[in-house]
């Protein structure tokens, strides 16, 4: 065995031993399991599941070859890095490859994760990225938890349960808004479906509560106005639900109802070809990756009509859609404008 054969397998085992305190109290005899799998029922994109059975991780114009890439190498903070730091490409990779042979690549992946950041908390264990992760490694669990290596399953499940406390702990610390929401999104959703969680999940509850108040107009919208965020909104909202019927667990009626109004007000923003409105710096987006978060999140509600804080108002007549803002700017950019003297802007922004 080579000497960094040697020393991965040496962090997969420190790995699956789960923390010291909790082997000393006995809490760990037994292997940590996932009570329950959500389903996903968002349709990925096949051909982004495709480039990555071939190597190729793509985020709009970029590009990097997974052949022998290194998250330690990789960071956080750019788009690029994000969405690969966070597995939302496994729901792409479900659409492209059966379990089998998806499996291989997902573990893979997983397995180069832990090697690079499970032993130690660094800047991938930022808490919306554990969020993110979360959600989508309980949702897509058969394709990183398939191998027969139960050294490997252990280290993957333990890191998970850290990184629910890791983001418990440090959630609110996250701006308000989409992040602080996926993260504590990502707390609930491991409640849920880790072994011994249900206990923690009235607390996840009460924190993503007071982050969807900061974080929502009480039309729906978010305080960013970022139309490209908010399709986000609904998708960790989505997946947060499918982890509630997966454990058999009643959705609490608050977080039903801020689902269904951020719904509302991300059709408010579609246009007639299916794409998004675009405002704040986001673009258009997809047709077919808007149409299936809205078909597959198990969510109906009609497009916003009358817009407050989201501030926009729909237009629609004989086919044509059209969509206006009629609202100052977000609270975040005007405090952006506000260190270049644009005080008034935030002043008006704020009160809104």
């Amino acid at each position: 065995m080579s000497s960094d054969r040697a020393a991965e397998r040496a962090v997969v085992s420190k790995l699956a031993k789960g923390p010291l305190l909790s082997r000393l109290l006995g809490a760990s005899r037994q292997p940590l399991k996932l009570v329950a799998v959500p389903r996903d029922h968002v349709q990925g994109d096949r051909r982004r599941g495709d480039g990555l059975l071939a190597g190729r991780f793509t985020y709009g114009s970029e590009q990097i070859s997974l052949t022998d890439f290194d998250f330690a190498e990789l960071g956080v903070g750019d788009p690029l890095a994000d969405q690969l730091q966070g597995f939302s490409w496994l729901r792409d990779l479900s659409a492209a490859a059966a379990r089998e042979k998806g499996a291989r690549f997902g573990e893979a992946i997983a397995g180069r994760w832990l090697l690079a950041h499970g032993t130690r908390v660094d800047d991938a264990w930022r808490a919306d990225l554990w969020g993110e992760r979360i959600l989508f490694w309980t949702a897509y669990a058969p394709y990183i938890l398939s191998s027969a290596d139960t050294g490997y399953r252990s280290a993957l499940l333990n890191t998970l349960a850290r990184g629910a406390r890791h983001a418990d702990a440090t959630a609110d610390k996250m701006p308000a808004g989409l992040k602080r929401i996926t993260a504590w999104c990502g707390v609930v959703a491991a409640g849920l479906l880790v072994q011994g969680g249900v206990p923690r999940v009235a607390h996840g509850e009460a924190g993503l509560a007071r982050a969807l108040a900061t974080a929502q107009f009480d039309d729906g919208g978010l305080i960013s106005r970022s139309p490209e965020e908010q399709m986000l909104l609904v998708d960790r909202l989505g997946l947060l639900r499918a982890a509630y019927f997966a454990a058999r667990q009643s959705l609490p009626e608050g977080i039903e109802a801020a689902a269904a109004a951020a719904l509302a007000a991300l059709h408010g923003v579609t246009m007639g070809d299916g794409t998004l409105s675009s405002w704040q710096g986001g673009n258009r987006g997809e047709a077919a990756r808007l149409t299936a978060l809205i078909e597959g999140c198990g969510l109906r509600a009609r497009p916003l009509r009358q817009a407050r804080g989201w501030g926009y108002q729909r237009l629609s007549a004989l086919g044509t859609i059209a969509v206006v803002d009629a609202a100052p700017p977000p609270w975040c950019a005007a405090r952006r404008s506000d260190r270049r003297g644009g005080w008034s802007a935030c002043r008006r922004g704020r009160r809104n």
